[in-house]
């Protein structure tokens, strides 16, 4: 298995260990914390995997190859934590968007918000499937591992 694919493939696993922790400790039900949490964890994830990933291949890819090579996990991981997401959104966990939305609108609240500000992420909100949030999860993942690659392929590589 190439050091890409397996690379993916943890970077998968970890990501979606991370979503099921944060709903399986409640850290769901706030807002504010489950999205920041989330956000630097799976950046986090996903930049040490590729620097990992960038390390193994530097003896033998020079800069277009390490910068492939991040392309390549990103695509396939970022395709794989839409499915994963999905999955754990539509079936493991079908409430967790009715606690994401509660946890939203508890925040706005405490936020006093412009009523019509509200209404306009009331109706965002409303509209959330877990397609609708898995897809950034991918595209993120994506770009994530594109930018990490760029910057740490022109350090590691083969010169």
């Amino acid at each position: 298995m190439s050091v890409a694919v397996r690379a993916s493939l943890i970077l998968v696993a970890l990501v979606s260990l991370l979503s099921i922790a944060i709903q399986v400790t409640g850290l769901n039900a706030n807002f504010l914390a489950s999205q920041f949490v989330f956000l630097v964890g799976a950046i986090a994830l996903n930049v040490a995997i590729v620097i990992w990933a960038l390390t193994r291949t530097a003896t033998t890819a020079g800069y277009g190859g390490q910068v492939a090579n991040a392309a390549t996990i990103g695509l396939l991981g970022g395709v794989l934590i839409i499915v994963t997401s999905w999955i754990l959104l539509s079936f493991v966990f079908p409430d967790a968007l009715d606690q994401m939305r509660s946890g939203a609108i508890d925040f706005m609240d405490s936020q006093n918000m412009a009523p019509e500000e509200y209404q306009k992420q009331m109706e965002v909100l409303g509209a959330a499937t877990p397609m609708s949030q898995s897809l950034p999860g991918g595209f993120g993942t994506f770009f994530t591992s594109l930018v990490t690659g760029a910057v740490f392929g022109f350090f590691k590589r083969r010169k």
